[in-house]
């Protein structure tokens, strides 16, 4: 879990802590990391949450990655602290900061995928958030591969059970199962097989990470082309915590996308570049939708 505290558009403070294992529930655990970075001038809250938020209430419906259900945490939180809160799915959060002061600056049409222990998404049209009912942008869980991996969320064959940190953990943790004195093996001896640690390895130079990122970024990329060929964004903007979301998975991801494009021939294939806030792009993003709730600039009774 990140935090972040603003002072205008500069990050003054942020704080990392974790949950193991989700043993304290999630309201719980949001009320002491903002209590710990909240000082006197803080005058509003803002939070990014991955899975299904009901918005403008800020209700965590429900998520593969999160604990609880139907948690009414912008409630929670106002009472909790006595200022207003803005509570939204973490990739809208992260793509309302890549927009507004980030890699998809200027754009009115934008995709934004991230990646880390699932796929989120968001979309971006005529320059404001598309939310849908409220729940738009969740392609990690569109069909990918028929009776597929078991995906978190109960459904085989999601789209994150290629693309995603616990996608590349699982290849790389077969590959090393079956080539214990391999370089891989070797590189990763006594710690743990994690997307950041194999990405890492990748850009590092070794080959069979490399070919590992490359596979994981050629599912990405085939994905990514099904996003162009629907909504026909301006720009794509990968973000997310898996590693350092470099070349070695964008390239492929480009190399694939742009070779499945429908009409290929005829249209060029939009910029597909990495999130310039990176895995804080969330906490960032949340924390300005806060801003610009005290600013006026954003309407939780309206919804806009």
């Amino acid at each position: 879990m990140l935090a972040v505290r603003l002072d205008g558009d500069t990050v003054v403070d942020e704080r990392r802590t974790s949950n193991p294992s989700g043993r304290i529930p999630v309201a719980d655990a949001l009320t002491a990391t903002v209590g710990e970075m909240l000082t006197d001038d803080v005058d509003a809250v803002g939070v990014g949450i991955a899975g299904l938020v009901e918005w403008p209430e800020g209700i965590f419906v429900w998520g593969p990655h999160v604990a609880g259900t139907g948690l009414h945490l912008r409630n929670h939180l106002e009472s909790a602290f006595g200022i207003p809160a803005v509570v939204d799915n973490d990739a809208n959060a992260a793509a309302h900061a890549e927009h507004t002061r980030g890699s998809a600056r200027g754009y009115d049409h934008v995709v934004l995928v991230t990646l880390g222990t699932g796929i989120g998404g968001a979309v971006i049209t005529d320059g404001r958030l598309y939310r849908g009912g409220s729940f738009a942008g969740e392609w990690g869980h569109t069909q990918f591969e028929r009776n597929g991996e078991r995906c978190a969320c109960g459904k085989r064959g999601c789209w994150e059970t290629v693309a995603s940190a616990p996608a590349l953990e699982r290849l790389a943790a077969d590959f090393v199962a079956r080539n214990p004195e391999g370089t891989l093996a070797v590189r990763l001896s006594g710690q743990a097989i994690t997307g950041q640690a194999v990405t890492r390895a990748a850009d590092e130079g070794d080959e069979t990470a490399r070919g590992l990122v490359a596979q994981v970024g050629a599912d990405l990329g085939l994905g990514l082309c099904n996003l162009i060929a629907t909504l026909d964004p301006q720009i794509v903007v990968v973000g997310g915590g898996l590693g350092s979301v470099g070349e070695s998975l964008l390239g492929p991801a480009r190399r694939v996308a742009a070779d499945a494009i429908h009409g290929g021939s005829h249209r060029m294939l939009p910029p597909i570049v990495v999130a310039e806030h990176g895995p804080s792009a969330g906490a960032i993003g949340a924390a300005m939708m806060a801003a610009d709730l005290l600013s006026g600039t954003l309407d939780l009774e309206r919804g806009s």
